[in-house]
Order: C-alpha cells, then structure tokens, then sequence
C-alpha cells in the first residue's frame, strides 16, 4: 500500500465529495470511506506498523471488511484505542469530518474511537 494519506489530503478528497461510488448526496467535507470492491459490507480497521520515517504518531490501516483488500491508510496524530462499544460483530464505518476520522459500528453507529489526522510536516 503507498503512504498514508494526511489531513490536507483528506481535506482534498473530501472536496470531491463521498467516497463511495454509489452515493448521491453532497457531502462536501463529511464522507465515509467505503470499499470500492464491497461498498455496503463496512470496513476493518487497525494499525499498520510503527513508522519512525513519517511526521505522524501512527497509521491507521482502513480494508475492505469482506475481502480484506486496502482501502485507505490515514496518518494520526497519535493512537488511539480501538474499543468495541457494542456486541454487533466488526463490520465498521470511518467518517471523516474537519480534521478527525471517526470509527463506529456499521450497525447502531456506536462510536469505537475517534482522531485527530495528522497534518504533513515535513522533516
């Protein structure tokens, strides 16, 4: 998978509108990162190794929770805990909004954890 992507890139993307290819709504700066191959399965989520050569505190791996195939990797300020909040199985949603992604429950939107995404700096 290449880099992780930054806060002024999800801004960008963002821009564009919804990430998934079937919506129809103007979503402008919130939007979901959906699968492309399985776009109403939800996601999976967890951290991709340590990487002491990026201006960021961690990476969040977002995958395809059907096919287990890459979806996006987002740089984070920090790790934060990925903390079910509810017993409806794994299948997830990643919101973005104004600077955070969000982790909840594809089923009763409970919120797992939330975090700042980190802006590129370079070294």
């Amino acid at each position: 998978m290449p880099d992780p992507v930054f806060l002024h890139q999800l801004d960008e993307i963002g821009s564009r509108g919804c990430g998934n290819p079937f919506c129809t709504h103007d979503h402008l700066e919130t939007f979901a990162l959906v699968p492309r191959c399985h776009p109403s399965r939800g996601v999976q989520v967890d951290y991709a190794a340590d990487r002491p050569d990026l201006p960021c505190g961690a990476v969040l791996r977002v995958r395809c929770r059907r096919c287990l195939g890459p979806v996006l990797e987002i740089a984070l300020t920090t790790r934060v805990p990925l903390t079910p909040t509810c017993r409806h199985g794994r299948a997830l949603d990643v919101i973005y909004d104004a600077g955070q992604v969000t982790v909840r429950c594809q089923r009763c939107h409970a919120v797992q954890a939330t975090a700042d995404v980190a802006a590129y700096v370079p070294a």
